[in-house]
């Protein structure tokens, strides 16, 4: 698995194969605000509890329950503390446009 360190934890690429993407994402604090242009995604919390923004609507992220984001949709997932969520994207191209980001990555 090749793991890629990020500033609100890190992620490992379980599967990337015939144009689909999983990953393990390991959260110990919030992602950006972001969207992406071409792929959709399936977020499935497993281990801990936190909350997903998705256009400006603030969800609960509980265990074994399913979140669809759709491409296009801004989105930012904020752990309570610690969050381990399984990621299914139907695309493996790196399309993460950053809108608002604590972590100053946002580009102009």
């Amino acid at each position: 698995m090749k793991r890629i360190d990020k500033p609100w934890g890190y992620e490992e690429i379980l599967v990337d194969d015939n144009g689909y993407l999983v990953k393990k994402l390991v959260l110990m604090d919030e992602t950006s605000t972001h969207y992406h242009s071409v792929r959709n995604e399936l977020l499935i919390p497993v281990i801990g509890e936190g909350a997903i923004m998705l256009d400006g609507n603030v969800l609960p992220l509980t265990p074994l329950t399913p979140v669809h984001v759709k491409k296009g949709v801004k989105h930012k997932i904020i752990p309570n503390r610690f969050l381990e969520v399984i990621e299914v994207s139907d695309s493996n191209v790196d399309d993460v446009v950053r809108v608002s980001d604590k972590y100053k990555r946002v580009k102009y």
